[in-house]
């Protein structure tokens, strides 16, 4: 921002994270207008950004809005969306969520109402104190620069062994013509939402064998108060053909939680590699949560894919995310390895500039977030 922000002394664990999703994420300028959309259940995050906001003068709203069903939203926002020419700056939309991601159709349209190029909306999923405490303490350039760096070690490698020291070794064929890399490093773009938290590339194969040994945490699209951490019971997928033929895990709950899971149609299809990058991210969180997947290690995400169908021909309303604590790639014939938890950005790397990012037209687990039923 361009108006100095006052340190908020009543969260001041919080507060760096709320000034740097408005300066380094959202880019807030003092002449902007800021709506807040937020669910209950992160009411208090909604609360510090206004303060912050009204502390440093800039014009804002916060306006309720209810889980993936929520008729009146649209109708709330135009309440109290502002004339376009009533305010020169951009209009920058905030959406605070914990376990959802939410109507994106009554969203998409701004961009065309206040235009493509003054119009910023960051959606965020996993609203939680340690997103902002941690999940947001690296910027956009630095997770840039560590996706720039991860993606220029594996350019044009064919086939990549992945291992773990919990037990994982996946051979992993690379179609890099076919299937798209997605690179989440929560920078802005025009006319199109930016993903929050960010911090991990991803691909597709139909090539995959081996053992995971998800020693990190699962992270799901589905509600759910489970426990997801791993550690202490370790999820192990035998996988073939890039499917999972067998699994277990010591966790009574979580193994019925992953059984019932691969019951959905395509379920145990994987639909991800997943490489997080975020090396803020030191823990694993006991909740359902998107940090879990940004940390520096190895997810594998089951169901839901995240190419195009035209390239991918199957659909899945599952995507489960194991998490692994850590990961050690290999580029096969080249001898040449890279432990993940030691990923040093390389200044010298640039970003490809026309990789696609987690923000299509509002991304979540690549499929949208909807209701999703496990179990009986």
């Amino acid at each position: 921002m361009t108006t100095t922000l006052e340190h908020n002394t009543d969260v001041p664990h919080l507060a760096t994270g709320i000034r740097r999703l408005l300066d380094e994420f959202a880019k807030v300028q003092s002449n902007d207008f800021v709506l807040i959309a937020y669910t209950p259940d992160s009411r208090i995050y909604s609360a510090h950004l206004a303060v912050t906001l009204r502390q440093a003068g800039i014009r804002h709203v916060a306006v309720v809005m209810t889980p993936l069903i929520d008729p009146g939203f649209h109708g709330r926002l135009e309440l109290v969306l502002p004339d376009p020419q009533s305010f020169s700056g951009n209009l920058v939309v905030l959406t605070l969520e914990k376990d959802t991601m939410s109507h994106f159709d009554v969203l998409t349209p701004l961009f065309r109402l206040y235009g493509v190029a003054r119009t910023r909306i960051v959606r965020i999923i996993s609203a939680s104190d340690e997103l902002f405490t941690h999940g947001l303490a690296l910027t956009p350039t630095e997770l840039e620069a560590l996706n720039a760096t991860l993606l220029d070690f594996l350019q044009g490698a064919l086939r990549i062994r992945v291992q773990t020291d919990g037990g994982t070794d996946l051979n992993i064929t690379l179609d890099q013509d076919r299937y798209e890399w997605i690179s989440n490093r929560g920078k802005l773009r025009p006319g199109a939402f930016t993903i929050l938290p960010a911090g991990e590339i991803a691909t597709f194969s139909d090539a995959i064998e081996g053992r995971l040994v998800a020693d990190g945490a699962l992270n799901c699209n589905v509600i759910t108060e489970l426990d997801m951490r791993l550690a202490d019971n370790p999820l192990f997928v035998t996988i073939r053909n890039s499917i999972a033929t067998s699994f277990s895990c010591s966790s009574t709950s979580l193994n019925t939680f992953v059984e019932q899971a691969f019951k959905l149609p395509n379920a145990r299809r994987i639909g991800e590699i997943g490489f997080g990058t975020n090396q803020a991210l030191k823990t694993f969180l006991s909740h359902n949560s998107h940090l879990n997947e940004r940390h520096p290690s190895l997810h594998i995400g089951f169901g839901q894919h995240n190419q195009s169908l035209q390239t991918v021909p199957y659909e899945a309303d599952i995507h489960l995310d194991a998490v692994t604590q850590d990961a050690v790639i290999t580029i096969e014939g080249t001898g040449r390895q890279l432990r993940l938890s030691e990923l040093v950005p390389d200044p010298s790397k640039q970003h490809p500039a026309l990789m696609r990012d987690e923000d299509i037209t509002g991304d979540c687990c690549s499929s949208g977030c909807r209701v999703v039923r496990i179990g009986p």
